[in-house]
């Protein structure tokens, strides 16, 4: 066998508590349960990070978040440091997929692969008709609808600004037209046009905010009164809405929607694991499936029961930094199960020895696994709450997780805040006393910036209307 193939499988958004093999009742991944069968799976995998531009630049390069503090929808880091450079440097073709806007457009992930696919969906109804952007400053409803009267469709002119609401939309983004398997699609037929070796990553979306799946994944909570409540909260980040006037059992409910949304990308992820097999590839390919964070649908913070978690805007918890991570090595045939810490920031790593015909774990030198997060920041006017209670929701936020004599543990704080919980029970939280406040202030002490970021990428009208639709505006 030659050099293997490398395939980095992120499910957007999928966090641990809710895949089956990781003990959900629902059968929301069957596909990846089945897989998980067959190779090493970790129960204890944590997201570096629980936003997709921090956690996506740590898997990519290996740093940890309060290492490269890459934390804005516009980061750009410097080149020479992503594991995708250094595929290209040996020979590989590489190619990323994925409709996620902070990974293909906002930031300058991208520019680090040789072949990109990025959101297909179309922003307006008719995208051959005027459209609000092509109004010179921020139209009025009055001057919009003049110059659609006055533009080649009128009428399809005045429905793209209805559809749009000026940049305020409530369903200029539907899921439904924009599913994992066009970018399994795109992959496939990229993949068989290579002759080189070839390393990607997929970034299957579908369980991301909005929770909209197709019909035939509808079976929990799609299809009903739920998802036109939901429907009813598009439109902009989740958060301006349950801290605002809409109930937090409602949100609650919407996880039923986002299992759904789990099975749909699961779904295509089975596809993709189809298709290389019939190519007969996939023995030969590395391939690491696993999430970028996790989300929040109203759970309380372990750390302040005055926070709710609300997607994945805040908060430290296993919510939000325990994912799935199912690895299959090149010839890999025997299933392996484990359970100490694992953290995504070993990637690059794993890669380079796999490549070396090694199979390295994804279980840091150290011992521990750090989770970190610097939002929200003051003074936290995106907050729809008073000012004097924004103070539990500013970050940063950082999560330990280590094996203490045979017990998985997770030291979490944020400022005053702190916690230790277990991660074989739901939250369960000893005495704020356990905390090993001076090995989590340490850990992070010792960690130097790695002097990777090199600013901001400005960010144009229509990226700024996909992140709005992703909930990040």
């Amino acid at each position: 066998m030659g050099r293997p193939n490398v395939l980095l499988v992120v499910l957007d958004s999928v966090r641990g508590k809710n895949v089956g093999h990781l003990g959900y009742p629902r059968n929301t991944t069957p596909n990846l349960d089945d897989f998980a069968e067959q190779v090493t799976t970790y129960t204890n995998a944590r997201s570096p990070g629980i936003h997709s531009i921090s956690s996506h630049v740590s898997i990519f390069t290996g740093y940890h978040v309060a290492e490269h503090r890459a934390t804005s929808h516009g980061a750009r880091i410097s080149q020479g440091h992503t594991i995708w450079e250094t595929l290209a440097d040996e020979g590989y073709r590489t190619g990323l997929f994925t409709p996620n806007s902070i990974v293909a457009e906002s930031s300058n992930l991208s520019s680090f692969f040789q072949r990109v696919v990025g959101p297909k969906r179309q922003e307006l109804l008719f995208p051959e008709a005027l459209g609000p952007e092509g109004v010179d400053g921020d139209p009025s409803y009055v001057k919009y609808m003049l110059e659609s009267l006055h533009s080649d469709s009128p009428l399809k002119a005045v429905l793209n600004g209805l559809s749009r609401e000026f940049g305020r939309s409530q369903g200029a983004h539907d899921p439904k037209r924009e599913h994992g398997g066009k970018y399994v699609d795109e992959f496939d037929s990229w993949r068989e046009s290579q002759e080189d070796p070839w390393a990607a990553c997929i970034n299957l979306m579908d369980a991301h905010y909005p929770y909209i799946p197709q019909d035939q994944f509808a079976e929990w909570g799609g299809g009903g009164k739920l998802e036109e409540l939901h429907r009813e909260a598009m439109g902009g980040p989740l958060t301006t809405q349950y801290l605002g006037d809409r109930p937090f059992w409602e949100l609650e409910a919407t996880e039923s929607l986002y299992d759904d949304c789990i099975k749909q990308a699961d779904a295509y992820f089975g596809q993709l694991l189809d298709r290389l097999e019939s190519a007969g590839e996939l023995d030969d390919t590395l391939v690491v499936v696993t999430s970028d964070h996790g989300e929040g649908f109203g759970e309380y913070s372990v750390l302040n029961d005055a926070v709710r978690l609300i997607d994945h805007s805040w908060g430290i918890g296993d919510e939000v930094s325990h994912v799935p991570l199912v690895v299959k090595h090149p010839g890999e045939d025997t299933a392996e199960i484990i359970e100490t810490p694992a953290s995504l920031t070993e990637f690059p790593t794993v890669v380079e020895d796999a490549i070396a015909g090694e199979r390295t774990k994804f279980i840091p030198q150290e011992g521990h696994t750090l989770t970190t997060s610097y939002r929200i920041e003051k003074p936290g006017d995106e907050l729809p709450v008073s000012k004097e209670d924004r103070e539990p929701y500013f970050g940063p936020w950082h999560a330990v997780c280590r094996d203490l004599g045979g017990t998985v543990y997770v030291d979490a704080v944020r400022n005053d805040d702190r916690a230790r919980y277990r991660t074989d029970r739901d939250s369960e939280r000893n005495d704020k006393t356990a905390v090993d406040r001076d090995f989590v202030d340490t850990t992070i002490q010792e960690l130097s910036d790695a002097g990777i970021m090199e600013g901001e990428k400005e960010i144009n009208q229509d990226v700024e209307q996909r992140l709005h639709e992703l909930g990040y505006k």
